[in-house]
Formats: C-alpha cells, sequence, structure tokens
C-alpha cells in the first residue's frame, strides 16, 4: 500500500502532465539533433583540420578514414533516434504502459497482498525488458556488423554476439530481480521510510556488485591472463610501487574477440585492486606507452577521483530516493501514463521517465566533473614518469586505431564529452 506523506503539492491535471512530458522529450530530441549537426560541422573545418595535422600529425589519409567513420555513424544516430522518439511517443499514445500493467495484473491473479504486488512488478518489468530487448536487437546488430564491420574495428561473431545477449539477460535477472523484489517491497510494505531502506539496499547491492565484478562476473564475458615477467611488466611495477598502489595483480583481456579498440583499467574495491589490459592495447603499444596509458589510469585513483565519483553516485541516489518517496502518493503521475492505479512498479518507471529528462540537461555538468578529471590524470601521469611524451605519442596512436575524431564542437563536447578531445589533451600534455 502506498501511504501519503506530509508533503503537499498541487499537482496539474494528468493531462497537461501527459502533453508536458511528450513536449519535453520531443524538445530533448531536438536540442541532440542540433548539437550533432553542430559537431558535424566542425568535422570538415580546414583549420581545424590543420591543427589535427600539427598536433597529432593526422594524415589526409587518417582524416579521411576518421570522417567516414564518423559520418556513418552519425547517419545511423540520427535514425536511431527518430525511431526511438516515435516508437516511445506512439507506445505512451496509444496507452502502452496501461496494457502492460493490465497484463502483469492477470498473470498475477493467484496472488494475493505483497506477493501480488511483487509478482506484478517482476512480471511488468521482465515484459518491458523483452519488449526492448526485441527492439533493439536490430540496431544493435547493424552497429556491430555493418558499421564497425565495415570500418575494421570488429573482431565478435553472431554466436559471440548472441552468447553475450544471452549471458546477459541472465545476469539481469539474477541479479536485478531479487533487487527490483526488494525495492517493490519496501514501497508495499515499509511505510513512509521505505525510500531510505531502498537507497541503503541499493547502496550495499552496489558495492558489493562492485567487489565482486572482476571475480564473478567479467570472466563470464570475456578470458583473462597473469601479464607475464618481462620489461611491461617491471614497468608497471615500478609505477606501482612508485606512487604506492597496492595490487592484487595484473592481467591480460582478451578483448579482441570482440573489437580492435584498446583500453586499459583498474577495477575492485575494498582493499586491493586488479590492473586490466586490453590485449589490443599491449599490441599496439610500446611498454613505455602502455604504463602511460595505465599512470593515467592509476592517477583516477591517487587523485581520489574514483572515491569522489563514488561518494556523489551515493548522495544523487539519496536524493533521487527522498524525491521519489516526496511524490510517489500522487495519482496524477500514474494516470498520465495510462496505468491504473498506483503501484509500486508504476512509480519507478514514471519517475524513472521524468528524471531522464533532467538528467539530459545536467550532463554538461556532469561532463565537465569528468573532464576535468582526466586533464588532472593527464597531468599526474606526466609528474609520476618524469614525461608527458610516452602518453602523448600513446594517445596518437589509440586515436587512429580506432578513428576517432581528434577534435568537437565546444558545445557538443561540453554536452556529451567525458574525456576531452583529443588536441585539447595533447595541448595541455604538451604546455
Amino acid at each position: 500500500m502506498i501511504e501519503s506523506t506530509p508533503f503537499s503539492l498541487n499537482l496539474p491535471s494528468p493531462q497537461f502532465l501527459f502533453s508536458a512530458f511528450i513536449i519535453a522529450t520531443v524538445v530533448q530530441y531536438l536540442a541532440e539533433s542540433w548539437l550533432g549537426r553542430l559537431n558535424r560541422s566542425t568535422w570538415h573545418d580546414r583549420r581545424r583540420q590543420a591543427e589535427a595535422r600539427e598536433v597529432l600529425g593526422v594524415t589526409p589519409e587518417d582524416m579521411s578514414k576518421s570522417l567516414a567513420y564518423a559520418e556513418d555513424r552519425f547517419r545511423f544516430d540520427r535514425i536511431e533516434s527518430a525511431f526511438d522518439l516515435w516508437i516511445f511517443v506512439g507506445f505512451l499514445s496509444l496507452g502502452g504502459f496501461g496494457w502492460l500493467d493490465r497484463l502483469s495484473a492477470l498473470a498475477v491473479t493467484s496472488l494475493h497482498g505483497t506477493a501480488a504486488v511483487v509478482g506484478q512488478a517482476l512480471c511488468f518489468f521482465a515484459v518491458m525488458a523483452l519488449l526492448r530487448m526485441t527492439y533493439s536487437l536490430p540496431w544493435s546488430w547493424y552497429r556491430v556488423f555493418y558499421i564497425e564491420e565495415k570500418h575494421g574495428f570488429n573482431r565478435q561473431t553472431p554466436a559471440g554476439f548472441f552468447a553475450d545477449l544471452v549471458k546477459g539477460v541472465l545476469i539481469g535477472a539474477v541479479l536485478g530481480g531479487p533487487l527490483l523484489a526488494l525495492l517493490v517491497w519496501f514501497i508495499a510494505s515499509a511505510g513512509m521510510l521505505w525510500w531510505l531502506y531502498a537507497f541503503l539496499a541499493v547502496t550495499i547491492f552496489s558495492l558489493v556488485v562492485s567487489w565482486a565484478y572482476p571475480v564473478l562476473v567479467a570472466p563470464l564475458f570475456n578470458k583473462f591472463r597473469a601479464l607475464e615477467a618481462g620489461s611491461l611488466r617491471d614497468g608497471i611495477d615500478r609505477l606501482a610501487e612508485k606512487i604506492g598502489f597496492a595490487t592484487n595483480g595484473v592481467f591480460i583481456m582478451d578483448a579482441s574477440r570482440r573489437s580492435s579498440h584498446g583500453n586499459a583499467y583498474f577495477t575492485g574495491v575494498f582493499g586491493k585492486k586488479r590492473i586490466v589490459l586490453f590485449d589490443t592495447l599491449v599490441k599496439d603499444l610500446t611498454p613505455g606507452q602502455v604504463v602511460s596509458v595505465l599512470a593515467h589510469e592509476l592517477g583516477h585513483f591517487k587523485l581520489h577521483h574514483v572515491r569522489k565519483g563514488l561518494i556523489r553516485s551515493i548522495l544523487f541516489s539519496f536524493l533521487t530516493f527522498y524525491v521519489l518517496g516526496l511524490l510517489l502518493p500522487y495519482a496524477q503521475f500514474y494516470e498520465a501514463f495510462r496505468f491504473s492505479s498506483m503501484s509500486p512498479h508504476a512509480a519507478l518507471v514514471v519517475f524513472s521517465a521524468w528524471s531522464g529528462l533532467l538528467s539530459f540537461w545536467l550532463q554538461p555538468l556532469q561532463c565537465w566533473v569528468s573532464r576535468k578529471h582526466e586533464f588532472e590524470a593527464d597531468r599526474f601521469a606526466r609528474g609520476a614518469l618524469g614525461t608527458g611524451s610516452d602518453l602523448v605519442a600513446a594517445l596518437g596512436v589509440l586515436r587512429e586505431k580506432s578513428s576517432s575524431m581528434p577534435f568537437a564542437h565546444p558545445l557538443y563536447s561540453a554536452w556529451y564529452y567525458s574525456h576531452p578531445p583529443m588536441i585539447e589533451r595533447i595541448r595541455a600534455l604538451q604546455a
């Protein structure tokens, strides 16, 4: 049962809320389209291309490859976004959530009380996930087996593609199902402080998954082997010792089975952490360049970016559940989305939809913080290694191998880029 709160709010009619949501959704789509076209216009700016040649040594052939890759992705993303918009608006306008709500209610007619509430919620989200997966499958297939394949980045087979899909669904059901059931139970049974219990449950769950991911989840998708002794291992050990990073091992991940893109990261919480290198990274870079990339990643750890990010995430989660607790009893929200009655799963759906719109307009702030941290990690790597030359060279190789555009329109970058454009990073490293 959803209880009332002391918070009082005079809301407009359900029809007004529905219209406002549709208008806000269309406005977001138009803003995204405009930003995309604005960024696209910079790709053909000769001054930008000349700067890329000067700073990165990008040849005309490399620029042509990057342009072709960017253009294909741009066109595909715009078509997919347009379909997403009209499918979603049509689904809402035709009462799709109400239909799913009634269907899930029929599936649990033999249950009663809280069990029926939890069972209906699980059925509702299971059907919704199935519909979403069915809709997104052709888009994902085209992206991997046409665009990535066309430009030489895809290494995944159709069998591997579907194997990853099945594993993802099973892991989502095993991990997400119980958590969702617990959240719904809190909303239905824990009284006015349900949001606090839900927040604590989600926080604990996130920390446990972060701890278990390296050894339980990641091996389901990739194979890991310990980095053998040699110049690369010696360089990594010296770096870790110099900066005081306690590692629980250095591992090579078979990323090349899916893509030719390279990366490195560390993972784990509560004590020692694993350092993971993509095999594509080790193949494409010299040992010194690999160490420089890793120095950047470890800079995030030493500068407490990971801890700060975790704290921000926890605080945002607390605020999210608190606001959801305040808005939960207002029937207008549910009626606007064609739900037949107030329910925990309806509350989660409606609130997620509105918060998704809000998050788009908050993206520039989030990206600003992330780009600031990237510059700081680059400076840390340069200081730890005594020079930024290896990192500059590594970034150049990684850009070339991924055919990514080395520059972007400042407004598009501010809205979407969690990492600074490559030219900005290299200029900062060379400053």
